[in-house]
């Protein structure tokens, strides 16, 4: 199948731009005052009380009127699953200082991977010492018993693994659900539904660009992109809810890629596009002059308001609605974890500073020690890594030559 036939566009471009509609503002003026004065930031019970709205009031709430009417967004469990439930207990418990965990664990299950992007956030992780089937399957265990909801396997790239399809069974027998982001370079037809036989729920494809020579180049693998495509089109077609993750750099708002992305979206049949900030990490850990402005965080998260008035087409979760409006604020170490291939535990994908290992100790063990750390103790709105101060105290103080994630106490504190 060529790129026109994937895109419908020649040479596989995607030229047209959607026109998404935004809140008019008086109206999002007093919907960013209530959340700011009233809302979740500081009231213990809040997160959950959101998921039991959003569950109890299906469709007839912004984010659940289209696209994807049992989920809130795919970073949560479909509303009637044990999994939403656990989520719900998890948060109650864990604002009143009564156990629970996080919602979700993204669970690097391999640092294989067949791509070389100039971005990637695992530089400096070694490859070597991945965990083997009954490592990666008490891991899961232990998360879930932590009151996780979600389990996305990452990698690398995780369908480099043989026993994926036997993980997801797992995950799927521990009441969680089982989701992957993937490059999508082993998205063939055989193998997704395998994976959709195995009980696989969602399938995010990771996209750079929406220009696929420039996609392809960024992932030095060339018809990546085209690749890509065609095995959103299998997992759809096999039952998997698909989505689209992208991260936005100063180029990407100016070119409108998430509006072009939203085009693609929609006629791929994908659910949802993430849009992550782009983060200083990884390959581009000391290039704070990436950082978004806040002119740019704003048009980001005027094109997730949209949906409030949008009746059709891919939901869109932005990383910058989410900090900017102080509905969550920074999801790691709360409402996220993450685990290395080889067992560290960090707060989130994108930050290279490790709280234990799980082939050391329990996993609620290094838990209760990141939530008793002075900095994962409180709330804090912004993204920290995009955070210039939590940057000076903890960031710029990692040597340059060690390995990563780094172990957060060994960073002075002031």
């Amino acid at each position: 199948m060529d790129k026109a036939d994937m895109t419908g566009k020649p040479q596989g471009v995607i030229e047209q731009v959607a026109e998404i509609p935004v809140l008019r503002p008086p109206l999002r003026r007093f919907r960013r005052f209530f959340y700011r004065n009233l809302g979740p930031p500081s009231m213990p019970g809040a997160f959950s009380l959101g998921c039991y709205l959003v569950k109890r009031f299906p469709q007839k709430l912004p984010f659940t009127k289209f696209a994807s009417p049992d989920h809130y967004t795919f970073y949560l469990p479909p509303f009637a699953t044990k999994a939403y439930s656990r989520v719900l207990r998890g948060g109650l418990l864990r604002d009143f200082h009564m156990g629970g965990g996080p919602a979700a664990v993204t669970f690097a299950v391999t640092g294989r991977c067949p791509c070389s992007c100039y971005h990637c956030s695992a530089h400096r992780r070694p490859r070597t010492g991945e965990m083997d089937t009954s490592e990666v399957k008490d891991v899961i265990r232990q998360c879930v018993d932590l009151m996780v909801g979600s389990v996305v396997l990452t990698g690398g790239e995780p369908m480099v693994r043989q026993d994926l399809p036997e993980l997801i069974e797992y995950i799927v027998e521990r009441d969680a659900t089982p989701q992957i982001f993937t490059s999508g370079y082993y998205l063939e037809e055989g193998r997704v539904r395998q994976l959709a036989d195995a009980g696989l729920q969602v399938t995010f494809v990771s996209l750079d660009s929406p220009v696929p020579e420039v996609h392809d180049e960024a992932r030095g693998v060339p018809g990546l992109f085209e690749r890509a495509c065609r095995g959103l089109k299998y997992a759809g077609e096999a039952g998997i809810s698909t989505g689209i993750s992208t991260f936005a750099t100063h180029e990407a708002v100016s070119e409108r890629h998430v509006e072009r992305f939203f085009e693609l979206g929609r006629e791929l049949g994908v659910k949802e596009i993430t849009v992550f900030d782009v983060t200083p990490t990884g390959k581009m850990l000391d290039r704070d002059d990436m950082l978004l402005t806040p002119e740019e965080h704003l048009h980001l998260s005027e094109l997730q308001e949209g949906q409030f008035v949008r009746k059709d087409g891919p939901k869109i979760v932005t990383m910058s609605y989410v900090n900017e409006t102080d509905i969550i604020g920074c999801f790691g170490g709360k409402y996220q974890i993450h685990i290395t291939h080889d067992g560290y535990v960090t707060p989130c994908d994108f930050n290279p500073l490790h709280f234990g290992n799980v082939r050391q100790e329990p996993l609620r063990a290094i838990w209760n020690r990141m939530r008793a750390h002075p900095e994962y103790s409180k709330k804090t709105v912004p993204c920290r890594m995009q955070d210039p101060e939590f940057r000076r105290r903890y960031i710029d103080k990692i040597p340059p030559d060690v390995p990563l994630p780094y172990p957060i106490d060994h960073i002075p504190l002031e």
